[in-house]
């Protein structure tokens, strides 16, 4: 027999596996009723060419999607995507909710964390992963943790008063990353790198993170990359690949502290007033297998990455628009006074009050609303039972079966113009009132349900603790008090520096963005 005798038939039947799958996948799957591109319907790699090939683009490419077909459509042969922001809280149940709210492996393992909290799949696991860690970021711990965040706090101001009248830029960015770096070391390890203290707040954790992060569409649809890069000599992930050998390098930092912790080096802890994150773990009624080096390193890179990235990505987006804005900053820096009289009252200030004070937290949440927390889409699998959509237009019933992947994105969701009319201006205002009180069931930065961000509490508590310090001393030309420290000036930073323009997980703003930076001046300087 000669070669095309054998490849003949095994070419048939690959023809015939290609056939079958796509008309399985088109007329026959379980949610072929669902509308939606016909080619997001039958391969995945529709979503990997607006990802991997055009950057982090497929989360406005469902948005666009979403106008063509409506509320709920098809986006892979296997997952659903909604823009209903009133299905939200039947999606993300609670954790006193009946159903049983998993997640789908294939979204878990984009950067190769797959025993940590957030990757895990099954809703019971979860739960008592979850379980574990909920004391240490309730209300209550983060309030004790106050006055580390302000000693962290009184040295960013400290710093900040520094670069006053020498002309060199201030990289807000890389600061306010260095801020939640220090505070999320201290509370999981007792100890951190003082990055507020290095000359240029040393980015090294913060880009790790974002290489990491910025991965993410390559390893989601080949994610053994990531396995084979782990098992390969560091110089040679470093010749090959750069970027993600930084990655790895923040991964073998985490277990480094772990294995310290777990050895007794690290004493730091004891005599502290508020609790450590993962000396409690280990103290906690968890299995011996849930405390391993393995899972509790991936668990310490999550958090280190989660307190780098997402508190400082809000805090940019403040800072930008306030001073933007000059009106909008007289109206919080005239609250704050009123709370704060003189300058010796802050860091004294209980964060119950500042909690209280309306146009701060108006602010806050704005900036929570335009920095969106994670950008992707977050799926939720209901293993049991099915899940009934309606469109509220139609009345149409559309009924999602059992082990159908369905997600939503805060992205598109805080863009909504009937719940935020002018969505993309930075408006304070539209959250004061009853009206505010409103809209908080469609602000989605931090998720919601029982698999929402357990860093929520720590997140809000940096947020008004650092704007309230900040905004009481600091103002810009156009807005200023007697007794202000000095005056900040935006200084090579546009919108582009702070709107979204791709998804990488959480949102990128334009190639080769320094983030925020400014310029830093006396008071009538």
């Amino acid at each position: 027999m000669d070669f095309a005798s054998y490849a003949w038939p095994i070419l048939a039947s690959l023809v015939a596996y290609a056939l079958y799958t796509a008309i399985w996948r088109i007329y026959l799957s379980p949610i072929a009723h669902i509308p939606g591109s016909r080619l997001a319907a039958l391969t995945r790699l529709y979503e990997m060419y607006y990802d991997a090939w055009l950057g982090g683009q497929y989360t406005f490419k469902i948005i666009e999607l979403h106008k063509k077909y409506g509320p709920i459509i098809r986006i892979s042969p296997w997952e659903l995507h909604i823009a209903d922001p009133d299905f939200y809280d039947t999606l993300y149940a609670g954790a006193s909710a009946s159903r049983r709210s998993e997640k789908d492996p294939y979204y878990t393992r984009f950067v190769g964390l797959d025993l940590c909290v957030f990757s895990t799949v099954q809703h019971e696991l979860h739960r008592r992963r979850r379980a574990a860690l909920n004391p240490y970021f309730s209300m209550a711990s983060v309030t004790r943790l106050q006055p580390v965040i302000q000693e962290r706090l009184d040295v960013m101001l400290k710093r900040m008063n520094g670069f006053k009248d020498t002309n060199e830029a201030l990289n807000m960015s890389y600061m306010f990353s260095a801020l939640g770096n220090d505070v999320v070391m201290i509370y999981s390890f007792a100890r951190c790198d003082y990055r507020l203290e290095t000359p240029n707040f040393d980015p090294s954790s913060r880009d790790a993170a974002l290489v990491g992060l910025n991965s993410i569409h390559i390893m989601k649809h080949i994610p053994w990359v990531y396995d084979v890069m782990k098992a390969l000599p560091d110089s040679l992930v470093q010749w090959l690949q750069p970027a993600l050998a930084s990655f790895l390098e923040l991964r073998r930092t985490a277990r480094a502290q772990v294995e310290k912790i777990i050895d007794g080096e690290n004493e730091g802890w004891r005599g502290k007033d508020h609790p450590t994150i993962f000396h409690a773990i280990l103290d906690s009624k968890l299995s011996l297998a849930e405390k391993s080096v393995e899972r509790l390193t991936e668990e310490a890179q999550v958090l280190v990455m989660a307190g780098t990235l997402t508190t400082a990505s809000a805090m940019e987006l403040i800072t930008f628009w306030l001073l933007k804005q000059p009106e909008t900053l007289r109206k919080l820096k005239d609250e704050l006074r009123a709370v704060m009289p003189s300058v010796s009252h802050i860091g004294k200030i209980p964060l119950a009050k500042l909690e209280a004070l309306p146009y701060l937290t108006a602010v806050i949440k704005e900036g929570l609303r335009l920095s969106y927390g994670v950008s992707t889409r977050m799926q939720r699998i209901d293993p049991d039972k099915p899940i009934v959509f309606t469109d509220k237009a139609t009345g149409q019933e559309w009924i999602i079966p059992p082990k159908t992947s369905v997600g939503m994105t805060s992205v598109q969701l805080h863009h909504n113009e009937d719940n935020f009319p002018d969505s993309k201006a930075f408006i304070p205002e539209r959250w004061l009132g009853a009206q505010g009180k409103k809209l908080e069931r469609y602000l989605v930065s931090f998720c919601k349900g029982s698999r929402s961000c357990v860093g929520i509490n720590l997140a809000y508590g940096e947020l008004y603790l650092t704007m309230a310090g900040m905004w009481r001393v600091w103002g810009s030309r156009d807005a200023t008090q007697s007794d202000d420290t000095g005056m900040l000036s935006l200084f090579e930073t546009g919108l582009r520096d702070i709107e979204i323009e791709a998804d990488s997980f959480i949102p990128t703003p334009q190639k080769g963005s320094k983030g925020i930076q400014v310029k830093v001046c006396s008071v009538g300087g």
